[in-house]
């Protein structure tokens, strides 16, 4: 039988999310028996090393593909790869941890009609507030998504690819072609690639859409989002997709996104860290359970300075700490640039190391492990951890 759409979810480590879009997508299925239309569910699995077996996942009559990719793709590489297996003739690409409506595929495909792109408004939520908000707060804002101008001198007005539904033969051959390096913005090339086409895009008003923010997701990484931009306005260059006006206003402008990830990270810290402390969640304990009682602190700005200030309080023990700075400190435990050979023996005693520097992350984990065998994490990837866990047992 003929496929009519095919929406497409990449997974990266999170097959948790599977049974909600199979039930989900099965009630979206009733809903397009109306118009005598099928879909079919995708599911491209991102993670080499953890295998999906499509005979072990619960369906009631829902047309479901796994595909088990044997390299990390990418999130631009799994979309390309999930559209080479779709047979529908309308494509919708949803993230992992994204909802919709149970009524979201009918109500996109009433709106699209003979158009090439539907793009619906919705909702923003994060896991560490209680409050959504909607994406566009009105029609005129929405608007922005068929404005090209607005994509070359501002952004991405479009929050995520999760809002829309677009014809298969609409998406440009060079979006197939040039896989982007880095996570990000493979939405926004597609959108601006497609309007200089000029592709019919239309607006369904209705709320049919939530993006999740839980702290993990690619958006929230600004500068891997910034990187991704720079690359995307890289391509239209080089592939003279834009007219020297459109070239100039984009080179002319700041980088969106650019400037937030000095203080990006710190805020999302503090913020996740309130949520938790709003319901009773201890960090100490979360360390104590993973057998972390003696521990060092990369870092000691104002999150390293709370941090050591919270754990003085419990049976954790920060031993020593690590920062640039470390001979102007002032200090009740010893402090340590990362070079000091006096930290070797501290570092034999640590059960792990706690990074509150997050805008430098990889790089100092990466220069720790070179030099000794200990547990570098992330403060910020606690309580994200943290915060999940907290979100599955509400």
């Amino acid at each position: 039988m003929k496929t009519d759409i095919s929406i497409i979810i990449p997974i990266y480590k999170g097959q948790q999310f599977i049974p909600y879009w199979i039930r989900k997508i099965e009630k979206n299925a009733v809903h397009l028996n109306s118009l005598h239309l099928r879909c079919e569910l995708i599911l491209v699995n991102d993670s080499p090393e953890e295998e999906i077996r499509a005979e072990d996942l619960q369906t009631c009559g829902l047309s479901l593909k796994v595909l088990n990719s044997k390299e990390n793709r990418g999130i631009h590489g799994a979309r390309i790869y999930g559209l080479e297996h779709a047979e529908g003739e309308w494509i919708v690409f949803l993230d992992q941890d994204d909802w919709i409506t149970d009524d979201y595929l009918l109500k996109q495909k009433l709106c699209i009609k003979d158009a090439d792109v539907v793009i619906c408004n919705g909702y923003i939520k994060k896991i560490c507030t209680e409050i959504s908000r909607f994406i566009y707060a009105d029609y005129e804002e929405q608007r922005r998504v068929k404005d090209l101008s607005f994509y070359i001198s501002t952004g991405n007005p479009v929050y995520s690819p999760g809002q829309v539904m677009m014809k298969v033969k609409a998406i440009p051959d060079s979006w197939r072609r040039n896989k982007l390096k880095t996570n990000g913005a493979d939405d926004y090339y597609l959108w601006i690639l497609m309007l200089k086409e000029e592709k019919k895009f239309v607006l369904n008003k209705e709320k049919l859409y939530t993006h999740v923010g839980h702290g993990s997701n690619v958006s929230n990484d600004n500068l891997s989002m910034v990187k991704s931009i720079r690359e995307v306005e890289q391509l239209l260059i080089t592939d003279h997709v834009l007219s020297d006006e459109e070239k100039e206003i984009m080179l002319s402008r700041k980088t969106p996104g650019s400037d937030r990830h000095k203080f990006a990270d710190m805020v999302a810290v503090f913020d996740y860290w309130l949520y938790l402390e709003k319901r009773k969640q201890s960090i100490a304990e979360f360390l104590r359970e993973r057998g972390y009682f003696k521990i060092g602190i990369y870092g000691m700005g104002y999150i390293g300075n709370r941090l050591y200030d919270f754990l003085s309080d419990s049976d954790i023990e920060t031993i020593f700490v690590i920062d640039r700075q470390a001979g102007k400190f002032i200090c009740s435990v010893p402090a340590f640039c990362l070079e000091d050979t006096q930290i070797e023996g501290y570092m034999k005693q640590a059960d792990a190391i706690i990074v509150t520097a997050e805008a430098a992350f990889e790089s100092i984990k990466e220069e720790i492990e070179k030099r000794y065998v200990i547990p570098v994490l992330s403060f910020k990837d606690i309580l994200v951890e943290m915060m999940e866990a907290t979100e599955k047992n509400v």
